[in-house]
């Protein structure tokens, strides 16, 4: 699913492959979060409506039901592609992960970012399918004038600008804006003013959470990412008059930009070239029969 995800860089895959991976990944972190403490009674109760109560077992069942055979099956996918690397002596640095990472970031638009709250499971996926690509790939070889004329071709893919991790509100006039900074000033939650306060549908039911920005976007008006270039971490700006209403952006990360050389990806376009003569897509799950593995959900299909 991750490589049809970075595959998107070049190929501009359908959206269904991005909303897919951040729905294993999203329920992955909230499996481990509502699991997290395994002295909780599964009788606790974590809702109520009316006089009806929905209890701790009742939610994570709901979970397991709609979504447990695909998180479980990732979890899977994770220890087989571990264990073929121990078997097959490959490795994945802390480099490559890094710079996967950095490829991937800008191909989630600013909603897709929002969705995305935990990097360390997301690298661990970046793991999984590294591993995968360097199994079905390592026998394949290419001239260094093909890479090299691959590189060319699509240098700027690997030119990765600055990129801004932002929250927002946005409102509809400037005294309510100038209101919201009142009360920003006096150390109200940025989060919870969002969800009171803002009229963007698409973040303010997240606490305003934007996700990653581009330096170059041309999703968020140029007026606004003027106003963010000059920001701190965990600064806000002042508001910011848009199409839209006025702006409050608020800073949670800057990640400078990067240049890749061809060097630094030259292993990289190795397997993406090779992964695209392949005439069958192979998964994880094509490594199943190498290890004696059983399941809640039977044989493997």
């Amino acid at each position: 699913m991750l490589t049809e995800l970075r595959n998107r860089r070049l190929k501009a895959k359908p959206l269904v492959y991005i909303i897919g991976f951040l729905l294993v990944t999203n329920f992955l972190t909230l499996i481990a979060w509502v699991s997290k403490d395994g002295t909780q009674d599964s009788s606790e109760i974590v809702a109520t409506v009316g006089e009806e109560e929905i209890s701790r077992q009742e939610w994570l069942h709901a979970i397991e039901l709609s979504h447990g055979k695909e998180v479980l099956q990732n979890l899977i996918n994770q220890s087989v592609m571990e264990q073929s690397a121990q078997e097959y002596g490959l490795e994945i640095s802390q480099e490559e992960l890094d710079q996967e990472f950095s490829l991937l970031r800008p191909v989630l638009n600013v909603n897709d970012q929002a969705s995305l709250k935990d990097e360390e499971v997301l690298k661990e996926q970046l793991k999984t399918e590294l591993i995968l690509e360097k199994l079905i790939t390592s026998e394949v070889d290419f001239s260094e004038s093909d890479l090299q004329a691959y590189y060319e071709e699509n240098k700027s893919q690997y030119s990765i600008p600055v990129t801004y991790r932002l929250s927002q509100i946005v409102v509809a006039d400037e005294d309510e804006a100038q209101q919201v900074m009142g009360e920003l000033k006096n150390n109200s939650s940025f989060g919870a003013l969002a969800r009171e306060r803002s009229i963007d549908p698409g973040t303010a039911s997240l606490g305003g959470e934007l996700g990653y920005v581009l330096d170059n976007s041309t999703s968020v008006d140029e007026n606004v990412l003027t106003a963010i270039r000059s920001l701190k971490t965990d600064e806000w700006s002042q508001p910011v008059q848009t199409e839209d209403g006025f702006v409050i952006s608020f800073l949670h990360e800057k990640t400078e930009g990067a240049e890749f050389s061809f060097e630094d990806v030259k292993s990289r376009i190795e397997r993406q070239l090779a992964l695209e003569q392949l005439n069958v897509p192979v998964t994880a799950e094509s490594f199943w029969g190498d290890f004696p593995i059983s399941w809640f959900y039977g044989s493997m299909e």
